[in-house]
């Protein structure tokens, strides 16, 4: 196929790449045969409209576009990207990982032509970012948001340009299973002959760097009367316009501005290459165009048994049900979390921790798979996903991480993953009414590894002891590892060191231990009794070690020499939401007061007191600052659903404690359809600004921010 061919009408299906570089059609099974079906009715847009929001509201909401493969799209409701990680499509080269910005931005403009002697008029519809002047002011140029009327996100993003009563839509539409997107403009109210110019501006870059002193001959371009390939080193963006034309003029566009990166302290400019222009004439009164690109490679086949939309809204349905408010929202949400992962030779299933920048983390993945999964009715993905980390499972513990690089390499740095990967298997099992073999062995892996003793992987490559001590606690870590989920180090710093037995492991042991055996019991009574016993022996020496802590609620960790630590911190919620708890009512009561009197605000858990010596009130800054304020003060959303459940559990499910639960997640519902647009923050600051309001930082989408809050909703509604 040669570039004169016209693939758009073609790009939903796919392709691979022959060793010759040229494309060929690869129809998928489970695909859709056009893209009308794919953008078909949603009921359920959602919308920020800039005469409501304001401009910098609209540059601070991030939207997100996935297609289950890792690749995703993703930038700002105002159209300018503001991250280094902003794209039109960023295509995953080994999927899920290995991420490769193909497309970073369109410069489009409508030109309006005069008649009768009259000039020409042009409507910007793109924005960029430069730095101006002596005092290196931001500036828009172009300033296409001066013509946005509002952006509307829902299994595609569009943008609304209105000047008078000419309207234009952009809309951006993402692939199903393919490294590939089309752009689409619908122009209306047209007075007569109008030209749409379009210039795709690429980089070909790993996703987390930025490059700059780029000129055109970094880039080798060929092009067609309507088409165009742009290669840089191995990869290639592959560009077609049905009924357009393309002038080849390569240039470049100099140290584009991302203030995103400049407000974490990073590298903040890159240059762009402009290959060329496509060029569109429309008629008067109404018109379209279509720009396609994909990311020239290898495919893998689909796995998915339905495309997006029908998936979608039979998650929605299924939420709906269950009686889950923003049901089509939330399962959108779900949605672009679950990529395909090939382990073994076999296509399974594993969970994005976060856009733009995390890949697939163990711990991650299975605190998540219950909502992402179990809750929206994915059980066989589910299942896929626990076959994904049980097959690099390496001495009783399960990945916290697979390499974004090399699909062969995992790190093995914690002691929670292996059990929140227990906790989930259980769930998972009791949501299919029987445990399979595999499941089972591998969950006995894990357990009896741990009380044999095994070990992590040091983020310093030490070799670093996990075991079961006398009273048959877990034991593990030092001052120089970061093995449970406050895990933020820099530099060979680590901030919040929980050496000894932590308070949400031991509660998730205590949990494994007697979830294996009642498993067990059916099939061997004598193997489950001996895990009941040592659950026994768990639960009292966790009551023993844990209880009567600060403000009448747990001790988090106790160092290996028997100090307990004295600072108030949101772990002990686990503890106390687990439905195999070894606390009782009154405990758990007295650790969901201790919470919600200390650290609990509308959107997340404060992960420190604010009158704690150590407490930092805002995230921001360079690594350094960032991941010291990580873990002491700054919110985490995930820990809603532990809130929500505790309070269900220690309030027997009482309609005051429905009511608690319902009030505790209603600032989470609010970002989701505000200024998440669809997703939920990985974290927020600790202090609220002047407005009253938690600003949203780190990923603005985080799996199990939105797992959590789906979770506790259906446990919200259970009748019990």
């Amino acid at each position: 196929m040669g570039l004169e061919e016209d693939w758009e009408a073609k790009a939903v299906c796919g392709f691979v790449m022959s060793p010759r570089r040229h494309l060929k059609r690869f129809l998928f099974q489970n695909e859709l045969s056009t893209l009308a079906d794919m953008t078909a009715s949603d009921p359920t847009p959602l919308i920020l409209t800039a005469a409501q929001t304001g401009r910098a509201a609209l540059q601070e909401a991030e939207w997100l576009l996935t297609n289950g493969t890792g690749s995703f799209a993703m930038g700002t409701a105002l159209g300018c990207n503001t991250r280094r990680y902003h794209g039109l499509l960023v295509a995953a080269a080994t999927p899920p990982v290995g991420r490769v910005v193909v497309l970073n931005q369109v410069a489009d403009e409508l030109i309006l032509h005069g008649t009768q002697g009259q000039a020409d008029q042009k409507i910007a519809l793109s924005s960029f970012l430069f730095r101006s002047g002596e005092d290196a002011k931001l500036i828009h140029s172009p300033a296409g948001y001066a013509a946005l009327e509002r952006c509307e996100r829902d299994q595609t993003i569009r943008w609304v340009y209105t000047r008078g009563p000419i309207r234009v839509v952009r809309e951006l539409t993402l692939h199903d299973a393919a490294p590939a997107a089309t752009l689409r403009w619908y122009a209306t109210g047209l007075p007569g002959p109008a030209t749409l110019r379009v210039s795709p501006l690429v980089t070909l870059r790993d996703f987390h760097t930025l490059e700059t002193g780029l000129d055109a001959n970094a880039f080798h371009l060929e092009a067609g009367p309507s088409n165009a390939q742009v290669t840089r080193g191995d990869h290639t963006a592959a560009f077609t316009a049905p009924g357009g034309t393309f002038e080849a003029k390569p240039d470049m566009w100099h140290r584009a501005v991302y203030p995103c990166e400049t407000f974490r302290g990073q590298d903040d400019t890159e240059d762009l290459f402009a290959p060329g222009c496509f060029t569109f004439d429309l008629d008067a009164g109404a018109g379209s165009a279509t720009l396609a690109v994909r990311r020239v490679g290898p495919l893998q086949p689909a796995t998915v048994a339905a495309p997006r939309l029908v998936r979608d809204h039979a998650m929605a349905t299924r939420l709906t049900a269950a009686g889950v408010p923003d049901a089509m929202v939330l399962a959108r949400a779900a949605s672009d979390f679950v990529v395909s992962r090939t382990r073994g030779g076999q296509q399974l299933s594993t969970v994005i921790a976060g856009y733009p920048w995390f890949a697939d983390w163990g711990r991650d993945t299975f605190i998540a798979l219950p909502g992402l999964m179990l809750a929206t009715g994915r059980i066989a993905q589910a299942g896929h996903t626990l076959k994904a980390f049980a097959q690099a499972m390496r001495d009783g513990l399960v990945p916290n991480r697979f390499d974004d690089y090399d699909e062969t390499l995992a790190h093995y740095n914690t002691v929670d993953g292996s059990l929140w990967f227990v906790h989930a298997a259980l769930a998972y099992a009791q949501a299919c009414g029987q445990s399979e073999p595999w499941l089972i062995d591998a969950v006995r892996a894990v357990v009896d590894a741990h009380l044999m003793g095994t070990h992590a992987q040091g983020h310093d490559d030490r070799a670093i002891p996990i075991g079961v001590d006398d009273d048959g606690l877990i034991v593990a870590g030092d001052d120089h590892t970061q093995l449970t989920w406050m895990d933020a180090a820099c530099d060979g710093q680590v901030f919040t060191p929980r050496p000894g037995r932590c308070v949400e492991i031991n509660a998730l042991w205590y949990s494994a231990l007697t979830g294996l055996a009642a498993a067990l019991t059916p099939s061997d009574p004598s193997a489950a009794g001996l895990y009941a016993a040592t659950a026994r022996r768990v639960h009292d020496a966790f009551n023993a070690t844990f209880c009567g802590g600060p403000h009448g609620g747990l001790i988090d960790h106790v160092r290996p020499d028997g100090t307990a630590d004295t600072a108030l911190r949101p772990n002990q919620i686990i503890a106390c939401a687990l439905e195999r708890s070894p606390l009782s009512l009154d405990d758990r009561a007295a650790g969901v007061a201790a919470v919600r009197d200390h650290l609990l605000t509308p959107v997340g858990l404060r992960t420190l007191p604010t009158d704690d010596p150590a407490y930092h009130p805002h995230y921001r800054g360079n690594a350094m600052a960032r991941d010291g304020a990580y873990h002491r003060g700054t919110l985490w959303p995930w820990l809603m659903g532990s809130y929500a459940e505790a309070v269900l559990r220690a309030g027997t499910f009482s309609d005051a404690a429905r009511k608690e639960a319902h009030t505790a997640l209603a600032g989470l519902h609010e970002h989701l359809n505000g200024r998440g647009f669809g997703q939920i923050h990985e974290i927020f600051e600790a202090k609220p600004g002047p407005n009253g309001v938690h600003a949203p930082r780190g990923c603005p989408a985080q799996a199990w921010s939105i797992a959590e809050l789906i979770r506790a909703n259906v446990l919200l509604n259970e009748k019990r």
